[in-house]
């Protein structure tokens, strides 16, 4: 009697052990793209099992589109704990549907005042880029420094922009364009401005390889994207342009979803994607730049563009959501 009590007694110990490591067991589900950056996820991975003894389980998606629909699916029974990668433009969203618990991050105060987009925090930023021309400088000996340079005959058939139906650097342009021109211009100039754009691909890649590949010697695309080829291809030939000074600034987001199951561990996350180890990783992991006013930048990105002046803060976010689709449907029209 006396062994069969001490083996059930084991056997319950065994149970209670098993039970506690799974109660314990804490796996952070973070939704981004399916470029973040290989570097970025380990960093996180490493840094939750040693902190937290935590997994952190990334599901990537191809576009934000689609990421964000799925939210929208989850809503009530939400899957993910964080979010990371969501434009600006898409805050509106966010609070109109309720998706994200507001978290203001420890290092708040770090972040470069004019990138801060919700005062709220629903979504905090962690990087940002311009959106910019690139030109070939093998190609093209004189590149356009204005808004007005684009419409010169000099350069017809040399320019590609990804199409802004289709195309998130294109969309920022397009939003450049009624930011730069206003409502009532900004038609007029892509009108003039067709006849030098030779093709408008439906992708940012499309777009970049028909310049790589030498058939145009201007596109748009980011104004990092020349760092990557001083680090990977060591060249300078490919240079950005800010053209009069401004440019459109990608400000990505990350937020917590609401009714996340592990807020504690989600509200970790935001603070770790704002730490500088993270920050000053992000440069030459995901050529963006850090939002942290004292994340140091790596010498490769001295050939990057900057500019004194965002775009983004001609048009209220609110004003965009309400007209993007006119001004993108009447933006078609003129390019029919």
């Amino acid at each position: 009697m006396k062994r069969s009590f001490s083996s059930l007694f084991v056997v319950m110990l065994v149970l209670v052990l098993l039970g506690s490591v799974c109660v314990n067991a804490k796996e952070l589900v973070v939704y981004s793209y399916d470029s973040f950056g290989q570097t970025l996820m380990e960093m996180m991975e490493d840094y939750f099992a040693k902190e937290f003894n935590t997994k952190v389980r990334f599901v990537l998606f191809e576009d934000t589109g689609a990421m964000y629909s799925r939210l929208l699916i989850e809503k009530n029974k939400p899957v993910a704990d964080v979010v990371i990668g969501l434009a600006e433009v898409y805050l509106v969203n966010v609070k109109a549907d309720d998706l994200f618990t507001p978290y203001k991050p420890k290092a708040a105060a770090k972040i470069k005042d004019d990138l801060i987009f919700d005062p709220g925090f629903h979504m905090v930023p962690f990087d940002y880029g311009f959106v910019t021309f690139n030109y070939d400088s093998e190609l093209l000996s004189t590149p356009p420094k204005t808004y007005s340079d684009l419409l010169k005959p000099e350069y017809a058939k040399k320019i590609v922009i990804p199409n802004p139906m289709t195309s998130s650097p294109g969309q920022a342009f397009l939003l450049s364009t009624v930011a730069y021109f206003g409502e009532d211009k900004y038609l007029d100039f892509w009108q003039e401005l067709k006849n030098n754009i030779l093709v408008m691909p439906s992708s940012w890649s499309i777009a970049y390889g028909i310049y790589t590949n030498g058939e145009a010697p201007l596109v748009l695309s980011y104004g990092t994207s020349p760092v990557y080829h001083l680090l990977y291809d060591k060249t300078e030939r490919y240079q950005p342009l800010v053209l009069d000074n401004v440019a459109w600034a990608q400000i990505e987001g990350a937020g917590i979803v609401k009714g996340a199951k592990n807020l504690e561990l989600a509200k970790a996350a935001i603070d770790y994607l704002l730490g500088l180890d993270m920050q000053e990783a992000l440069p030459e992991s995901q050529f963006m730049y850090p939002v942290r006013v004292d994340a140091k930048l790596p010498d490769s990105f001295s050939i990057a563009a900057d500019t004194p002046e965002l775009l983004n803060r001609r048009i209220e976010l609110e004003k965009v959501q309400d007209n993007l689709e006119k001004w993108l449907n009447d933006w078609e029209s003129v390019m029919r």
